[in-house]
């Protein structure tokens, strides 16, 4: 009998360490379930604000990229700019000695329609080249009224001969097919907001090596680039 009681005894005890063992690894494993949980709260803060640095940092590269972009493309439009400035010294010079007026309303109207053709065909806005190439005359005319003042004021500076104007006529339609092409790769610039801040940014590279008469020139062949008027 006494036998008999210590195995219940005994019996009775096991099924109560089993239980005590669950209980613990319940706690256990709660325990673990908690520090995994505050670990990925912890975490999902410092997660998402490397998301949003990399989201930043992807942004600025875009940027940067859109920035380069737009600076290429102006650089070009920038180049014919010039080469058409330069070109107005010989017309002025042309112009002087065959004593033609600087205005010719038929020829300026004649580029406009060229350019607007070209334009038309190659899907550009004919309005935005309109206004661009108009402001090319402009800025040529702004370079030969100077040289015509300084002639008169000083005529040993004047030219004596000249060369064709028909011929320069020729390499300014060439420069004036190449500006309207380099427009449709550039019109969207124009309607940026920071539209302005690239035109600075070209006018500035065209001025190096330039003078004064050049530079004012420079200046009005980007006045109506973008779609709100440049400073």
């Amino acid at each position: 009998m006494t036998t008999l009681s210590l195995r219940s005894s005994t019996s009775g005890a096991r099924p109560a360490q089993g239980s005590a063992r669950r209980l613990r690894r319940s706690a256990v494993i709660a325990t673990v379930g908690l520090v995994a949980a505050s670990v990925l709260v912890a975490a999902g803060p410092s997660r998402a604000s490397a998301v949003q640095a990399d989201q930043a940092a992807s942004a600025s590269a875009s940027d940067s990229t859109t920035v380069v972009s737009q600076r290429d493309r102006l650089s070009a439009i920038s180049a014919l700019v010039l080469r058409r400035l330069l070109l107005a010294d010989p017309v002025a010079e042309s112009k002087w000695v065959s004593g033609r007026p600087i205005s010719d309303p038929v020829r300026e109207q004649a580029v406009v329609d060229a350019a607007v053709a070209r334009a038309t065909q190659r899907g550009i806005d004919p309005a935005f080249v309109t206004r661009v190439v108009r402001a090319q005359i402009d800025a040529s005319k702004v370079v030969q009224r100077g040289l015509f003042v300084r002639w008169t004021h000083d005529p040993e500076t004047a030219p004596s001969t000249a060369p064709d104007l028909a011929t320069i006529r020729q390499q300014l339609n060439a420069i004036d097919d190449a500006l309207v092409d380099s427009l449709g790769d550039a019109e969207d610039v124009a309607a940026t907001p920071r539209c302005s801040h690239a035109v600075d940014a070209a006018r500035s590279q065209s001025y190096a090596g330039i003078d004064a008469l050049h530079r004012k020139a420079v200046h009005t062949a980007w006045n109506t680039f973008c779609v709100t008027p440049a400073g």
